[in-house]
């Protein structure tokens, strides 16, 4: 189910049918640098599985970033609730493949995440958790209008909290 599109991209719901293609992301080493690690294909399943479950009690998740021209796979963009020092909040996350990296793709579908939560969800605020090391995170970030708020703990991990005002 398309969850909206944008200008090169469509934001889909993830399917059994992407499964493959979210695995080969999920272990993709140079995506996940920044994370505690690489799932195999049994945890990229069980990362399927929540994030349905998330869209299915939440309204929103990861989705996946189609190219309208070719309709190719690219990643992952989407909304997830999260609980930063004891609030909730609605944070937009990403992760596109590597060999899609200097194109945009990710500033863009952020961006129609950031909208769609403005216009669809009538937030007022949504921020992204990104650790300070992950240099290209935060260009995204700030491309789309986020401004560092503060630093929280995360995951075991400091991070910090962008913000954008709605």
């Amino acid at each position: 189910m398309k969850i909206f599109e944008t200008t090169r991209l469509i934001l889909d719901e993830i399917g059994v049918g992407k499964f493959d293609d979210l695995a080969n992301l999920l272990a993709n080493e140079n995506v996940h640098r920044f994370f505690p690690k690489t799932l195999d294909r049994k945890e990229s399943y069980e990362f399927l599985e929540l994030i349905r479950k998330r869209q299915k009690e939440d309204g929103v998740s990861f989705w996946a970033v189609i190219r309208k021209e070719d309709l190719k796979f690219l990643g992952i963009c989407g909304l997830l609730k999260q609980s930063i020092d004891n609030i909730d909040e609605i944070e937009v996350g990403y992760r596109i493949n590597d060999i899609f990296w200097g194109k945009g793709y990710g500033t863009e579908a952020a961006k129609g995440c950031i909208q769609y939560a403005k216009d669809k969800l009538e937030l007022t605020s949504v921020i992204s958790l990104i650790l300070p090391e992950n240099k290209q995170s935060i260009r995204v970030a700030e491309k789309n209008g986020l401004k560092l708020e503060k630093k929280s703990m995360f995951h075991g991990q400091i991070h910090n909290v962008y913000r954008i005002h709605l």
